[in-house]
């Protein structure tokens, strides 16, 4: 029988899925004519097929000796190594194709899917551009890669664009609505984000990171349907992770909805970066500083322009000892133009744009500026970089303020915090080395502008002789439980008003719906108006006492009540999260109104409300003592955060 004849019988045999038969056939025809590369191709084809993946590329190497040029033939030997972890081998066969056909589709989706796979997001959205350019009927999955890689560039308009496109092709795609969902969830548009993320889970329930956002888009709403039962899920999930080794729970939804640091450092650690994807490149050494020579520190934050972490921040940049301290910001996000920006760009040497950036390219950026310590003020929230710290730019580097928990990674060699915030034995739940700074590890911003104070109450739809609760908290800080000991003191006090911060409609409706549900008059809930910072700063005077969250407290909004004068409750719970609000009030001079239980938090809220001298003392002392208190002190935190960057130079 001739190779010809061989070669017909097997395709045959494959088209009625006899593969054993296929085999045979294509091995005697490989026998029959060992120089027939059609032969040889087919056969490796099979192997392949059958996931014999070393001997497949045997037979493509064979081919290859007598069919050089075959483009499908490198190909498909790029992808046999691929399948045996030869990553580099697969990608050389990948190039070898595009420098002969530049616009061939399965090398540049081969390609794509290579360096995707690895984390190089620039390069695979090159070869996805380049791929859709001459395919633009491909299918779901290369738009949502390509998606995928534009959204991690920064790049949010084109990965929306990708993601809808994707999504025509497969609307039932759990993952496609997912990665469509998150990305919107991360604009703010928080509406569109929740249908989509109900959709994910509903197509695909067993994928926690889909049902863990759906909580939190939820909660963003103020919907608290089946609440209950799933955050007790979540945290039941969270407890598991560790026979759960692809799945993920956010940790920042964890800070919301639980105050237990064991299970907030496990979802951490989940959620961190995996060292083994990090950029390539050895990690920076320590170096050599010498004696008057300043220490190069850089710190990194999803935003540096009108955010609440740099509007804590910005003084202590403003204030670092420039003869000792080189300054530099990175900031992840698209730079704005405003006030705050305006601040930091006169406070440190340079701010350098990373958004855009590739991991290496971003890494090697930090490195050129020879960074020693760098601070990451993002932690795990919306636009942080763990990709960055995970290759090690910089020889020490830190977890600061934007992020109240460990972050996991074994990246971060210290977090800044302080002894109340962390107390003794609090070490064992995180993977960073505690670093205290001062009697609060938060700084503040004592240059910050407030309007005149000749507001008036009924501007805000307050009554005159009302006692005013105030609660400027994000909207998904605000659970049942401590919406029952709200409404409990509005029912107990009948001239009592809640004044809330600005909410969309729906926030608004359902936080109505649920006071009316707990027997309180829906008008006696207020929601504040978008205001400009002074202004915002400005009206806390018309308020009586600000009313932290739990077990997630409002960390920079209490800091603005407190500047602006106004006392504010808190309950101390056992995570960062939940004791960073009562460290602020201690280095206040206000330690009696740090609750330790709701029910305390209840009681010394009435007390407040029915003695109206002794709260018009705690005023008395926020504006008499003013800047002089250790919160606002901040020439002393500057010197303990200075202090600190020593200790922790010498230590690492």
């Amino acid at each position: 029988m001739t190779t010809s004849l061989l070669l017909q019988q097997a395709q045959s045999a494959l088209a009625a899925g006899r593969d054993g038969e296929a085999l045979d056939l294509l091995r005697r025809a490989s026998v029959q004519d060992p120089r027939n590369p059609e032969a040889l191709f087919h056969l490796g084809n099979l192997l392949a097929l059958r996931r014999e993946f070393a001997s497949a590329i045997m037979m493509y190497e064979r081919a290859l000796q007598f069919a050089p040029a075959h483009p499908e033939l490198v190909v498909n030997l790029g992808v046999a190594h691929g399948h045996v972890g030869d990553t580099a081998k697969a990608e050389a066969r990948y190039r070898e194709v595009l420098r002969r056909h530049p616009s061939h589709a399965r090398a540049l989706g081969n390609f794509a899917q290579s360096l995707f796979q690895r984390e190089d997001f620039q390069g695979a959205r090159e070869l996805y551009d380049r791929l859709l350019s001459v395919m633009p009927q491909a299918g779901a999955d290369v738009w949502n890669k390509c998606g995928i890689c534009q959204q991690r560039l920064g790049d949010r308009v084109a990965a929306e664009q990708s993601f809808r496109r994707a999504l025509a092709l497969a609307p039932n795609a759990a993952e496609i609505n997912a990665n469509l969902a998150l990305l919107l969830y991360d604009s703010r548009r928080y509406g569109a984000a929740r249908e989509l993320l109900h959709r994910a889970h509903a197509l695909d329930p067993r994928r926690l990171l889909v049902a863990a956002q759906a909580l939190v888009a939820d909660l963003q709403f103020c919907d608290w349907h089946d609440f209950e039962r799933r955050r007790d899920a979540m945290v039941a999930a969270v407890s598991s992770l560790a026979s759960e080794p692809r799945q993920s729970v956010p940790p920042y939804l964890l800070l919301a909805i639980c105050d237990d640091p064991v299970l907030q450092s496990a979802a951490a650690k989940h959620w961190a970066w995996p060292v083994a994807s990090a950029a390539p490149g050895a990690s920076s050494p320590r170096r050599f500083r010498a004696a008057g020579t300043p220490l190069r520190i850089g710190f990194v934050s999803s935003a540096l322009h009108e955010h609440p972490v740099p509007r804590l921040i910005v003084e202590l940049l403003e204030r670092l000892d420039r003869g000792r301290f080189d300054v530099r910001g990175y900031a992840n996000g698209r730079g704005k133009t405003d006030a705050l920006r305006a601040r930091i760009e006169r406070a440190v040497t340079a701010i350098v744009e990373l958004g855009h950036l590739p991991t290496a390219a971003a890494v090697d950026r930090v490195r050129a500026d020879g960074i020693d310590i760098l601070f990451d003020l993002t932690g795990h929230t919306g636009q942080a970089r763990p990709d960055l710290f995970a290759a090690r730019p910089a020889p020490v580097q830190v977890n600061f303020l934007g992020y109240a928990g460990t972050l996991g990674g074994s990246y971060y060699d210290f977090i800044i915090t302080d002894d109340y915030t962390t107390p003794p034995g609090a070490q064992a739940h995180f993977s960073e080395r505690l670093c205290a700074v001062g009697e609060c590890y938060l700084p503040s911003d004592t240059r910050r502008e407030i309007a005149p104070r000749n507001l008036d109450r009924a501007e805000y739809g307050l009554a005159g002789d009302a006692f005013v609760f105030a609660s400027q908290a994000a909207s998904y800080k605000i659970l049942p439980d401590l919406f029952n000991v709200w409404m409990r003191l509005l029912r107990s006090l009948p001239d009592a008003i809640l004044w809330l911060r600005p909410a969309e409609e729906t926030t608004q409706k359902n936080l109505r719906a649920e006071a009316d549900r707990r027997g309180v008059d829906p008008r006696r809930l207020v929601f504040a108006p978008s205001e400009p910072l002074p202004r915002y700063l400005a009206r806390y005077a018309l308020a009586d006492l600000y009313l932290d969250t739990y077990p997630f407290g409002s960390h920079t909004t209490v800091n603005d009540a407190l500047f602006s004068g106004i006392p504010v409750l808190t309950i101390a719970g056992r995570s960062m999260a939940a004791r960073a609000s009562g460290a602020q009030l201690r280095a206040a001079g206000l330690p009696e109104l740090i609750a330790a239980s709701a029910a305390e938090y209840e009681t010394i809220a009435l007390a407040l409300a029915r003695d109206r001298q002794h709260l018009r003392t705690l005023k008395a002392h926020l504006a008499r003592d003013g800047h002089a208190i250790p919160l606002f002190d901040m020439e002393g935190y500057v010197r303990a955060f200075e202090a600190a960057i020593d200790r922790m130079w010498a230590e690492a």
